[in-house]
């Protein structure tokens, strides 16, 4: 029951409902003010630069070249974090991180054979791998990240709710779906000659805005076999 309806059952609907209307009037008036702060809240944010954005890769098979474009593009866009979903393969890779100046953090995928030496070379350049399964918190956003090998992993990580992103890769294919109040995103390949597209994605932490950022066309491996 609504508290004007409650009003006129017990006392004298005429005699309050001018009171009434006048606090729930009030009370839209909050919510509006509070929805307007967090709106004005963010746009200070970005005024004064507080706005953090993530960039996002995964898959980079070697593609040195593919890795350095990336990292371009974040750094042009004041990316204050890459986040790496797997797949990185060579630990020389490693240099074109060196001196970025973002917060790097990565994950395992399936064809990371060498772990050791991934770990210890992206250390040397301030890199953290966290393993098969990350889990951190970026300006106060929890965040989740892992390859996504197993797909029903994956699907289990979103259903759980316990994060308001997810960051996966391995299957190549952009997205950035809703699921509930988690975010699951995947910044396609750097490789690029899976699916023929070259592909990463900028996050911004305060609205969970993500831009899939194409970084152009090649030849996919099924196009180069039949050369």
């Amino acid at each position: 029951m609504d508290l004007v309806s409650w009003v006129d059952r017990y006392f004298a609907g005429d005699l309050f409902r001018p009171i009434v209307n006048c606090i729930i009037k009030t009370r839209r008036i909050s919510e509006w003010a509070s929805d307007k702060a967090k709106v004005d809240n963010g746009f200070c944010r970005y005024l004064k630069g507080d706005i953090m954005l993530i960039g996002i890769m995964s898959d980079s098979h070697d593609n040195i070249q593919g890795v350095k474009d990336s990292l371009k593009i974040f750094r042009d866009r004041s990316a204050k974090m890459v986040l790496h979903a797997g797949d990185m393969i060579g630990s020389g890779n490693c240099y074109t991180f060196e001196g970025c100046g973002m917060d790097v953090k990565l994950v395992y995928g399936n064809n990371d054979g060498d772990r050791v030496g991934l770990m210890r070379d992206f250390k040397r350049v301030g890199g953290e791998y966290l393993g098969d399964f990350g889990e951190f918190e970026a300006d106060g956003r929890k965040i989740a990240m892992l390859h996504g090998t197993d797909e029903p992993l994956v699907k289990a990580v979103v259903a759980s709710q316990l994060y308001d992103v997810v960051v996966r890769g391995h299957n190549h294919r952009a997205e950035a779906t809703q699921h509930g109040k988690t975010l699951l995103v995947n910044p396609g390949e750097v490789w690029g000659h899976f699916t023929g597209l070259r592909s990463v994605a900028m996050m911004d932490t305060s609205n969970l805005k993500v831009e899939i950022v194409e970084m152009g066309r090649c030849k996919s491996f099924r196009e180069i076999l039949k050369e």
